[in-house]
């Protein structure tokens, strides 16, 4: 019994122990196979992070080289327009292969551009690098700063910012030229950003003579390029004008690397006269006046315009508006909220019979906007139904540019012997719509720029403020005097000006024609507003190569004919003379012909009148 029993013991344990052994074998095959599992998972998340990493360092690789890339972009700013003149302004960054054009202008033409509408900047380096424009940037919606765009934009084929104001002044501006491309506007207010592949675009607001007018920043990886456009502080404005000084100080504080910054009143000391005098001044004028008052200004300055209205509106005047620009604007300005009128305050040409003198306002600008031209039209009678009257108030609410002071003082001189109560601009009707010499200063004093590109202006104010820029601490070094179609280049620390590096030059606009008259027509245009025309006309046998007839000539502006007929039947005799003299041989002599008898009546002419007028030689063959 207790031997069995211990067999069945030692079996038992024996059986236990087998048991044991086999769940420790089990035990570590499974061990094994977890632990070859766990090696794989590891390996495979190994592979994975391997892949992340290798991923996340390709994408810092691209970053790194997109970012190398930039900061090797080099930066160019050329002047096409605007420096070493008045308006026509047109500014062009390139950062790498990407253009930015800040502003396209245009110039009223000067005295001598007979039949010139208006001159814009030579575009010729843009068309060739037309696919690198990102697009036109606009500070404001006069006609200096976005006056080209319809004559341009065809040949750019790029899209066009601005505020909305801008903008739909722009398109007025298309539409009275009668241009209906489709163009790709982008409405623009002053906490927009548009990121391109070089650089960023940003705007800030700032005071001038309409609401909605932006300053420009141009962020690279160099520094900011800021743009001011036209600009001035005054602290009496509207809220809708006022310049955003804490954005602007904003900027310099992050570091402005070139600032372009509008010269046109660097010579003039201290402040501006604030706008809230400018009006007070304007209801004076008003309330001396006992008759009719005639106002002219620009029609792209609302604030001297909403100053007038107001004025107007006070004396129960009605108020006629006389030209398509002025009515455009006023009309944009009501619609958007800007300008408060009645249409019970308006009335037309016809309507003015049916008010007494004294209950009228007639607020006049040029097909252009400009104003000086517009009141000599009237002067000169040209507007139908309108005459100055003796007794009438005249009021020149404007600072004409350069080249039309000329016509300025011409105009008065005839509205004073018209009768007219003249009053001008300098009896501080009119507060300038430009930064004066400390403005200037304010400006430069919030942005600190490394580099300084005076804007804006003839030469002796792009002078002066280089000398303000000097003051307020910039380097002599980095402040740059450039002329249109010279390149400032900023690499890094490095900067570098290159002289005539784009081809530039004035582009005029002929009504639909730009570009196609050249100084020969201008010179020919003037010839013929001081000395006239005189033409020769005679007709040559095809068969006999001979005379036929007599010649006849023509002139219109050369002489008084029914006192000249001595000189004319001279001038007849002598071509006479020539071909009579001077056989034709062939046909092919015609054209070498008509050359010798335009030299003999040429010297004809000025030895009897000291004259030249144009001379035209037509024949015909019989």
């Amino acid at each position: 019994m207790s031997n069995n029993s211990g067999i069945s013991i030692s079996k038992n344990l024996q059986k236990n122990n087998n048991s044991k052994k086999n769940n420790t074998q089990i035990k570590k095959k499974n061990n094994s196979r977890s632990n070859n599992k766990n090696k794989i998972v590891a390996k495979e998340q190994t592979n994975s992070s391997k892949q992340v990493v290798k991923k996340i360092n390709n994408v810092n690789k691209d970053k790194s080289q997109a970012n190398k890339s930039k900061k090797l972009a080099k930066i160019r700013i050329t002047p096409l327009g605007g420096v070493e003149e008045v308006a026509k302004n047109m500014y062009m960054v390139e950062i790498g292969d990407e253009i930015f054009v800040l502003d396209a202008g245009l110039m009223f033409p000067e005295t001598e551009m007979i039949g010139i509408d208006a001159v814009i900047p030579d575009i010729s380096y843009l068309v060739r690098n037309k696919q690198k424009i990102k697009g036109i940037f606009l500070s404001n919606g006069h006609v200096s700063s976005m006056g080209a765009v319809p004559y341009i934009i065809d040949k750019l084929k790029c899209p066009v910012y601005g505020s909305k104001l801008t903008i739909d002044l722009l398109k007025n501006h298309l539409k009275q030229l009668g241009i209906k491309r489709r163009i790709k506007f982008y409405y623009v207010k002053d906490n927009n950003k548009y990121d391109f592949n070089n650089a960023s675009v940003t705007f800030f607001k700032t005071t001038y003579s309409m609401p909605d007018s932006l300053g420009i920043c141009i962020e690279t990886s160099q520094g900011n390029i800021v743009y001011t456009g036209e600009f001035k502080f005054d602290q009496s404005v509207s809220k809708e004008y006022k310049s955003d000084i804490v954005k602007i100080s904003t900027l310099g504080q992050k570091g402005v690397l070139a600032l372009l910054s509008d010269s046109s009143n660097a010579n003039v000391k201290g402040y501006n006269v604030p706008e809230n005098e400018a009006a007070e001044q304007i209801d004076n004028a008003f309330y001396q006046a006992n008759k009719r008052i005639i106002v002219t200004c620009y029609a792209s300055n609302f604030l001297t315009i909403s100053h007038i209205v107001r004025a107007a509106l006070a004396q129960n005047r009605k108020i006629l508006l006389l030209g398509q620009a002025i009515k455009a604007s006023i009309n944009t300005a009501r619609n958007m909220n800007y300008l408060q009128i009645e249409d019970s305050n308006l009335i037309s040409v016809e309507e003015l019979k049916d008010y007494p003198q004294n209950e009228v306002c007639i607020l006049s600008s040029g097909d252009q906007g400009e104003p000086i031209e517009a009141m000599k039209n009237i002067a000169e009678k040209k507007i139908d139904g309108i005459q100055i009257e003796s007794g009438d108030t005249i009021m020149i609410a404007a600072t004409p540019s350069p080249n039309m002071e000329v016509m300025l003082f011409q105009t008065l001189n005839l509205l004073v012997k018209l009768g007219a109560n003249v009053v001008t601009a300098s009896k501080r009707l009119h507060a300038a719509s430009h930064a004066t010499k400390e403005e200037l200063k304010m400006m430069l004093n919030m942005l600190m720029p490394k580099h300084f590109i005076p804007v804006q202006g003839e030469f002796r104010n792009l002078r002066k403020h280089a000398e303000i820029a000097g003051e307020t601490g910039v380097a002599a070094e980095n402040i740059h005097i450039l002329s249109k179609g010279t390149t400032l280049e900023l690499s890094g620390n490095k900067s570098k000006t290159l002289q005539n590096n784009v081809p530039v030059g004035n582009m005029l606009v002929d009504g639909r024609g730009i570009g196609d008259v050249e100084d020969s027509v201008l010179k020919d245009r003037k010839l013929l507003s001081n000395d006239g025309i005189f033409v020769a006309s005679y007709a040559i046998s095809r068969k006999e190569k001979t005379l036929v007839g007599r010649p006849v000539i023509q002139t219109k502006g050369f002489v008084y004919v029914k006192k000249s007929m001595e000189l004319i039947k001279e001038a007849e005799e002598r071509v006479i003379e020539y071909l009579e003299n001077n056989p034709i041989k062939s046909i092919r002599e015609c054209a070498a012909v008509k050359a010798e008898i335009r030299s003999m009546l040429s010297s004809l002419l000025y030895d009897n009148t000291k004259r030249k007028p144009i001379i035209i030689i037509n024949f015909s063959l019989i």
